[in-house]
């Protein structure tokens, strides 16, 4: 059987060992309307990594576009981070659920744990436990309840009231349920790996019918919809910082050696890795993160594939983090013998030079050929066809997807 075509995507523009600490007040983390995290008044876009791949230590990280890392609590990987030029982030996992008969020890853990890390000037956020409201074997089950977590939280913002805390949740649960987390938290996230090979075997996290997310759409535009979903459990009555996981890994691979089958170990494709990442920025996130990367083998190609994504993203950070452009443009579809359901989507950000960059993707399945109207006065003073006319969206499978920077002039 044929494999479905991708839809093609068109980006228009502690240990205390070490060094001695730094004073312990580092300037306050914060966020803004949009949900970007500001460091010393700045937007900061996320480019994490859960664990650097087997092969990289953290200036191999940092050359490849990522600009955040997730660490222990050995101080010399904070270290090395900050020398990289990396920013941090440290999970405190169920340290943070505060049970009734356990809140006092965790409570004194928890102070020894930050007093000693929390003054570090790589640390850009904390992180709760994991995927909170969902178990593998029974998933309308909570494995921490959201009062346990939401005391840990309030523990840890007195303890460091400059730090945010980030909390990750399953692609599962009621937007309703998930809300009750937010007491818990200030970055809401969701991860989603929805590159899966046809006839998986039952493993964690997979259901029966060889599913990781449950929504309808299976195809990798569903990230874009679980980046909406995070939005409206996180923004109810503010804004906030809205994370996305993204796969960084085969799912097969992740079996013990003897126990995998070579021919379902299937990574993402630099197309699928690509559209991905631009389709959650197209959607809001304020930050990627890459779960499973110390899966892969060494010297991978996938390895290659992810850092032309991640340094595109670094390199486009000025416009991933500018002021979103509130201006309808119209879509007029020509008859390509498909559907179009959702379409192209558009996201228009200006730059702090002025200058608006346009992100555009093509969530069918199929091709599309689309012309773009509508468009603000400055932006048709581009060169003719781009994109006053007519754009196509034709490599719509996973072999390569058509790539093109459009930017305003200066």
């Amino acid at each position: 059987m044929k494999a479905p075509r991708l839809t093609s995507i068109i980006v228009l523009i502690l240990s205390l060992g070490g060094r001695p600490m730094a004073a312990p007040l580092q300037p306050a983390v914060t966020y803004d309307e949009q949900g970007f995290l500001r460091v010393e008044g700045k937007r900061f876009f996320v480019i994490g990594a859960y664990d650097p791949p087997r092969e990289w230590g953290a200036k191999e990280l940092a050359a490849a576009g990522f600009n955040v890392l997730r660490v222990g609590a050995d101080r010399k990987t904070w270290d090395e981070a900050h020398d990289a030029g990396l920013r941090v982030w440290h999970s405190f996992g169920s340290l943070l659920s505060f049970g009734p008969s356990d809140a006092e020890d965790k409570a004194s853990k928890l102070a020894q744990r930050v007093e000693a890390l929390a003054g570090h000037p790589a640390l850009l956020f904390w992180e709760s436990t994991d995927e909170p409201a969902w178990s593998d074997d029974d998933p309308a089950r909570a494995r921490f309840d959201p009062e346990s977590l939401a005391r840990g939280y309030r523990e840890l913002r007195r303890l460091d009231p400059r730090h945010p805390v980030y909390l990750n949740h399953a692609p599962r649960n009621t937007v309703e349920t998930l809300r009750q987390y937010n007491a818990a938290c200030d970055i809401v996230c969701a991860d989603i790996y929805p590159i899966i090979p046809p006839g998986l075997r039952r493993m964690f996290a997979i259901t029966p019918d060889g599913r990781h997310g449950d929504l309808p759409n299976q195809t990798p535009s569903c990230v874009g919809e679980y980046v909406q979903k995070m939005r409206r459990v996180g923004r109810r009555t503010a804004a906030r910082p809205v994370f996305i996981v993204l796969q960084g890994f085969a799912w097969e691979a992740l079996r013990k050696e003897g126990e995998r089958d070579p021919k379902m170990i299937r990574y993402p494709t630099y197309a699928e890795t690509r559209f991905m990442a631009f389709d959650a920025i197209i959607n809001g996130a304020n930050g990627i993160l890459y779960w499973g990367l110390r899966h892969v083998p060494t010297g991978h190609p996938f390895l290659d594939d992810l850092a032309r994504v991640t340094r595109e993203m670094n390199e486009l950070t000025p416009a991933i983090t500018g002021t979103t452009v509130a201006h309808e443009i119209e879509r007029r579809y020509h008859e390509m013998g498909s559907t179009i359901a959702a379409g192209v989507e558009v996201l228009v950000r200006e730059r702090p030079d002025g200058r608006r960059v346009y992100f555009t993707a093509n969530t069918s399945v199929d091709p599309a050929r689309v012309t773009f109207s509508n468009l603000p006065a400055r932006t048709r003073a581009l060169r003719p066809g781009e994109p006053t006319e007519m754009v196509d969206y034709l490599s719509g499978d996973y072999d390569g997807l058509e790539v093109r920077i459009f930017e305003e002039p200066q």
